[in-house]
């Protein structure tokens, strides 16, 4: 999102105060759809950016999406409003699916996604401008994304959303226990230390004993197989993965960054769905 945001800010199409206010935004509701529907954000100025980025835009509502059943229904209002995608048009003897975007940043997401449920096809991906998108959805989906927003804004300022880092690090957690075997935090702090914590256990290691980790804290992101990397792994790294944790050399570990800032991180233990569906589970 990040880097889609930096990249709208020099082609013009928002301010770097808009950007800012973009990136500091909670991800209970899209910051793009938030900055949309704010107005940071001028929907004919981005339809052209998605024109330079080589996506056709679509202009009128027209008939609306597709009627075949066997892939609308893959199109809940959950799926509408965290992907923000509607279906446009089904081809089945070309097996080509054409899918209507807001946020180019989701669209890995959500072609890992159709991919898994719909193997043999195709995803092609239109942009759709907000007005348009509000338009289809209630026609169509008979939804009001934007009463739905609402609700979900003033859940946040009820603090029934998570608002502060440690809620949104907590929730994030939830939903990824369901996705891994087990699934632990590591967390960066200014010493240049790292700190291990599960269930009233908290143990700190020097971040250059962790050799290996330290790699996957840079990048954001790491995946390995302990077994494969016996002869790479440090002492200390052995010790936490073996002794603390308990995990077996056949074991997969997925270490995964919490948000931009690269502070804290994920740990999980047998990750259940690849790294594009983790992401999206992350807040």
């Amino acid at each position: 999102m990040r880097n889609l945001v930096l990249k709208m800010v020099h082609e013009g199409v928002l301010s770097s105060d808009n950007a800012n206010k973009i990136l500091s935004m909670r991800r209970g509701i899209d910051p793009l759809y938030r900055a949309l529907s704010k107005g940071l954000v001028d929907e004919r100025k981005l339809a052209r950016f998605y024109e330079k980025e080589g996506y056709p835009v679509i202009y009128d509502e027209g008939r609306g999406p597709m009627a075949d059943e066997f892939f609308t229904r893959f199109f809940t209002p959950d799926v509408i409003v965290r992907h923000l995608v509607v279906p446009i048009s089904f081809k089945k003897e070309n097996k080509d699916i054409i899918v209507g975007f807001i946020n180019s940043a989701l669209i890995p997401n959500v072609k890992e996604t159709i991919r898994c449920i719909f193997p043999e096809f195709n995803t092609t991906f239109f942009h759709i401008p907000y007005s348009i998108f509000k338009k289809i959805v209630a026609k169509h989906f008979l939804f009001d994304i934007e009463k739905y927003t609402a609700v979900m804004v003033q859940k946040e300022i009820s603090g029934e959303i998570y608002t502060d880092k440690e809620g949104v690090i907590s929730a994030s957690r939830k939903r990824l226990s369901e996705a891994a075997e087990q699934v632990f935090l590591l967390e960066l702090e200014e010493d240049d230390s790292v700190v291990f914590s599960e269930q009233g256990l908290t143990s700190r290691f020097p971040l250059k004993s962790l050799p290996i980790f330290k790699e996957g804290f840079s990048r954001g992101y790491i995946n390995i197989i302990p077994g494969d990397n016996m002869s790479s792994l440090s002492h200390t790294e052995k010790i936490l993965l073996f002794t603390n944790i308990g995990i077996k050399k056949d074991d997969s570990i997925m270490i995964i960054a919490t948000d931009d800032t690269k502070k804290s991180f994920f740990m999980l233990i047998n990750p259940l769905r690849p790294k594009s569906e983790i992401e999206s589970l992350i807040g």
